[in-house]
């Protein structure tokens, strides 16, 4: 239907360049708590990036946060949510403040955050080079965005370092502009803003040396010596220090009226820096991989950073899994970049996560780089200190690229840090270096595994095209067993180039057999670089509590798992498994994917298990898997109590201590729990059977079935009743066979193989039978009548099925009975008879509060009433029943009932709205592999 014209969405514009503060249109929007405003600043200060939780939970409060971080990080980007777009559902997604993997995005153009277009205009400004009037334009822009000082009453020690950061970038602003202001000649206006600001920041020489230039070209050349002398007298007084050599030399130069003062900004000479004898400009980066493969992004945001930034040292880590290609980017980056940095090029591998020595000590790092600058081992002092400060004098006023490989820690970096805004410092590590970016500034990138292009392009530049044309269907196995992974591609590109007789098939052949892979994925010639030995050096350093819960996580047969079914797992506090899971995510051997969701990397799960069966006896790793098991069955149970409390309860034995199941205050929150984990919930079903676990194998499947046939999952469906079924035949209990035989021929029906319902049905009806089950029967009966195509037969199944559950006071039966009788009349035409069962039945599931029922009798009041004639009470009663499974969450009911609405406009003449009905209807039947989809396409043709 046509979508009727909104006003425009006022734009939304963010200030941190001053007290925090937004605005939406021309109404500033109110942020709430100050951590809450500290959240924005955050997620505004990186616009167009995804912040992680964990670093927004860095950047509010540091090294040592609350148990609660993470909680009231939910809670403020909630608030935030809720300023930012008044408007906005509950359930619809957030266009501005998006959540992106294990964090936020804020989407916000460059001109809506006055910090990016003010680096943008600085950067502008830098592009333009010769361009006077061009870069001052920019310049002033950037300087008129500032309504004092940055972020003020924002508490965290993200706030902290980036005033500092942007106090510098501002006097960094003011210094560009005096200076292409006097090339213009406008040196009053240089006197008149440079005298507040040299007052405010008086140990800054080069704003003294610009306000001295402006006031001997306004002829005020007195004036320019007395700031000399005050200068002189500020430094020694609170330094103990003499003026550098650039100031000593403007400051003879206006003593000797030197001509050149009067038509171009000086040009002052650099001050000295100690160099060392024999001294060398250093080339140490390793080589470049000349099969380096994708990474654009970020490339690119790594480029952007270097370009855009202007802070006391620039910094970038580089984190994520063994074997991302951690060192492949900062290598091949560092190389296309390297021409920016004349004065060298450094590289240290600080060994943190070496199987066989100890991470390198700061004395050994400091010395490796000293001697890089050309430092005689002699002259290098013992002290860290002293070879810390002989470092930074060292590099201070170079460009030089500094690259600090397989870190382990902040701790381990911080006195490798130069202290030079002219240096930049590119760092790798397994670990997530929360302390560097809340305290030290850094830029921070986290991998993750190549696209399945990048993959197959990997494979071709070490390889060739030849040797993978023709086998696509191998190729995307055999990248996909790899997990994406750039160490496994590339052991996987040696073992072809190695046998030139070995085909794609055969690897992918080879792999296929998990518990083989990391035997497949190893380097013959090197050990270091197998996968195998990758993930070990990572999971050799876990403190024990945190190794035993990495390789439990081995045992969850899913791909995914949430905190508390981990605690479950782990048979510990859910506080204390969080805490071990954040901090596995920290180095990278899990990834968080969500808030208390979290995800191996497949080759990461494989090792997991090996270490499970390797380290934990068989006693351990079955209590683990029944922890688990349990944990899931009652929480099942207890979502389908909320969405259908109709259904007969399964018997369970008591909870397990660590194992406290989830209960749910209202039924969208057991649908939305049951959809999370439906993955999750089919792969412990199918473990179970592959395990013998008989009990877990018949009541976890059949605490699914409503939520399984709610949803359309129909293959889903069948192979968890499969499981149960042969669970039931384990335990030789014929009440739970002829159970979940019915429940497989429901789910076959919906897949339209309906030999195989009926089989089952007929054979669920000779056990009920013979056990004198009338219920059982009762039910069968009514599913033989449903799914009969024969008149009479449906009715006289359907019939003894009603008369069985009146006698047994079943009324929700009954009423669904009923239903079916309904059906079959009016397939026959017999419509009197049709409505008067619907008119019963209606009268039963309401009475009862059954609305979903209701809706399927409502729906098949809509369909006489169509053959009637009567479209405007179709139409009125299949509207109706579409809000309802709408409501429920029913996709195919929902479907059904819209293609009735379809064809109730179209019999009224409403021939647009019709065809977005059948339209939307389709779409669902599509989703759900209905061939419905199929016959409304050719209807609409038609």
């Amino acid at each position: 239907m046509p979508v009727p014209e909104t006003d425009p969405v006022p734009t939304i514009r963010v200030e941190v360049l001053g007290p925090v503060r937004a605005w939406r249109g021309d109404v500033e929007i109110e942020l709430g708590a100050p951590r809450q405003r500290a959240v924005l600043a955050v997620l505004a200060s990186n616009a167009g990036r995804a912040v992680s939780r964990t670093e927004l939970i860095d950047s509010i409060w540091g090294e040592h946060p609350p148990a609660s971080a993470e909680g009231s990080v939910h809670t403020y980007i909630a608030g935030l949510r809720r300023a930012l777009e008044p408007d906005r559902t509950n359930r619809a997604p957030s266009q501005v403040l998006a959540s992106a993997g294990s964090g936020y995005l804020l989407r916000l153009s460059e001109a809506q955050v006055d910090l990016t277009a003010f680096e943008s205009h600085l950067a502008a400004m830098r592009q333009a080079g010769a361009d006077t009037q061009t870069s001052l334009c920019h310049v002033e822009s950037a300087i008129a965005l500032w309504r004092g000082a940055p972020l003020s009453g924002i508490p965290g020690p993200f706030s902290e370092i980036e005033r500092t950061r942007l106090a510098e970038l501002y006097l960094t602003a003011v210094e560009h502009r005096a200076e292409l202001m006097l090339r213009t000649g406008r040196a009053t206006d240089v006197v008149a803003e440079l005298s507040r600001v040299v007052h405010e920041h008086p140990l800054r020489e080069k704003l003294r040396g610009l306000l001295m230039s402006g006031l001997y070209r306004c002829g005020r050349q007195a004036e320019a010596l007395e700031v000399y002398a005050e200068t002189r007298r500020t430094l020694a007084n609170e330094l103990g220090v003499q003026p550098g050599p650039a100031l000593r030399q403007l400051h003879e130069q206006i003593l000797a009226n030197d001509p050149d003062l009067s038509d171009r900004t000086p040009r002052p000479a650099p001050a000295a820096v100690p160099v060392p004898s024999g001294r060398i400009v250093p080339a140490q980066l390793p080589h470049d991989i000349n099969t380096f493969t994708g990474r654009e992004t970020e490339l690119a945001l790594l480029r952007r950073h270097l370009d855009t930034t202007e802070r006391g040292v620039l910094i970038a880590a580089i984190d994520g899994i063994a074997g991302i290609g951690k060192t492949a980017l900062a290598v091949h980056f560092a190389h296309t970049i390297a021409d920016r940095f004349p004065d060298g090029q450094l590289y240290v591998n600080l060994r943190g996560f070496d199987p066989s020595q100890p991470p390198l000590s700061a004395v050994d790092a400091l010395g490796q780089l000293l001697r890089g600058l050309g430092v005689e081992p002699h002259q290098v002092p013992s002290a860290a200190e002293e070879q810390a400060s002989m470092y930074r004098s060292l590099v201070a006023g170079k460009r030089i690229l500094v690259v600090l490989d397989n870190a382990a820690s902040t701790d381990q970096l911080r006195s490798l840090l130069p202290g030079s805004h002219t240096c930049m410092v590119l760092v790798t590590s397994r670990n997530r270096l929360g302390g560097l970016v809340a305290r030290d500034g850094a830029y921070r990138i986290t991998l993750d595994v190549l696209s399945a292009g990048e993959s197959r392009e990997l494979l071709v530049r070490s390889v060739g095209e030849e040797r993978l044309t023709g086998c696509p269907d191998a190729l995307a196995t055999l990248t996909g067993h790899c997990g994406h992974l750039p160490l496994a591609l590339r052991i996987i590109a040696a073992n072809l180039a190695a046998r030139p007789h070995m085909t794609v098939n055969d690897l992918a052949e080879a792999l296929s057999h998990e518990q083989d892979r990391l035997d497949v994925l190893a380097s013959p010639d090197d050990e270091t670089t197998a996968v195998r030995a990758v993930f070990s050096w990572s999971y050799h350093a876990l403190k024990p509590e945190a190794a035993r819960t990495f390789r439990l996580l081995g045992l969850h047969p899913g791909p995914e798992i949430g905190t508390a079914a981990a605690a479950a797992l782990a048979g510990a506090p859910l506080v204390a498994t969080r805490r071990m899971l954040d901090g596995l995510s920290s180095c990278h051997l899990v990834e968080a994917i969500g808030r208390d969701r979290y995800r191996l990397h497949d080759l990461l799960r494989v090792y997991a298990t090996e270490r499970a069966v390797a380290e934990e006896p068989v006693e351990e790793r079955a209590a683990a898997t029944g922890r688990l098991m349990s944990w899931y069955l009652h929480t099942s149970a207890a979502a389908d109590r909320m969405l259908m409390p109709q259904n007969r309860p399964i018997p369970l034995e008591p909870v397990l201590e660590h194992c406290e199941p989830l209960e749910f205050a209202a039924y969208h929150h057991a649908l939305a729990w049951l959809e999370q984990e439906r993955v999750n919930l089919v792969a412990a079903c199918l473990a179970a059977g592959r395990l013998g676990d008989h009990e877990t194998g018949w009541k976890l499947p059949t605490a699914l079935v409503y939520f399984l046939e709610l949803r359309s999952y129909w293959e889903d469906w069948i192979a968890t009743q499969q499981v149960a079924v042969d669970a039931a035949r384990a335990l030789g209990v014929a009440e739970i066979e002829a159970l979940a035989l019915r429940s497989l021929g429901n789910a076959y029906w919906r897949r339209n193989r309906y030999d195989d319902a009926l089989g089952c049905f007929q054979e669920g009806l000779g056990i009920t039978q013979r056990l004198g089950d009338q219920q059982g029967t009762a039910t069968l009966l009514y599913d033989i009548g449903a799914a009969s195509r024969l008149g009479d037969e449906s009715l006289r199944h359907l019939r003894e099925a009603f008369r069985i559950f009146s006698e047994l006071g079943d009324r929700r039966y009954e009423g669904m009975t009923l239903v079916k009788l309904a059906r079959t009349h009016r397939n026959r035409g017999e419509v009197e008879q049709a409505l008067e069962h619907l008119r019963k039945s209606l009268d039963i599931v309401h009475e009862l509060g059954d609305r979903r029922c209701e809706a399927f009798g409502r729906l098949e009041l809509a369909r006489i009433h169509f053959d009637l004639g009567n479209f405007t009470e179709t139409l009125r009663n299949a509207r109706w029943a579409c809000s309802v499974f709408r409501e429920l969450g029913d996709r195919h009911g929902e479907a059904c009932a819209l293609q009735v609405c379809g064809t109730a406009l179209q019999g009224l003449g409403e021939l647009a709205p019709a065809r977005e009905t059948y339209l939307a209807a389709a779409a669902i039947f599509a989703q759900l592999g209905d061939p419905r989809a199929d016959e409304i396409a050719a209807l609409l043709a038609a």
